[in-house]
């Protein structure tokens, strides 16, 4: 899914490093993939995904919650939210494209908490760029 990011910071140390806002949800992640000069203050197309560094950690909540939680200070993050085959629907939608959720079939339509190492961020191109 393409949403519409607002830069709320860049780090200056970590250059992938980004904090974003999308529809008045606030996270940190990891710029992937950007063909082109980003500022903080600026908003641009994104699409929004996660990365496992080791093992997914996944498992049924039993409640209705889609939200993003920071873990401490640092990269984690849980995301909560309703599991389809190939999303998370937790307030923003985030794409599995390692396909970890085939893994998952009992849980489809479920609502689900899943431990990321770390957002991925893809700043997209327009048709202006």
């Amino acid at each position: 899914m393409v949403y519409t990011a607002l830069v709320k910071r860049l780090d200056p140390l970590i250059e992938e490093e980004v904090t974003l806002e999308l529809e008045g949800i606030e996270f940190t992640g990891f710029a992937f993939i950007c063909p082109y000069k980003i500022e903080e203050g600026k908003s641009y197309p994104v699409s929004i995904g996660f990365t496992i560094l080791n093992q997914l950690m996944i498992h049924e909540i039993q409640e209705e919650k889609k939200e993003i939680e920071r873990i401490g200070l640092g990269y984690e993050y849980y995301i909560r939210g309703l599991l389809h085959q190939d999303t998370i629907d937790a307030g923003l939608v985030f794409v599995d494209d390692d396909e970890y959720f085939s893994d998952y079939p009992e849980l489809m339509d479920k609502y689900v908490e899943i431990k990321v190492d770390r957002i991925s961020i893809e700043f997209l191109r327009t048709t202006t760029d």
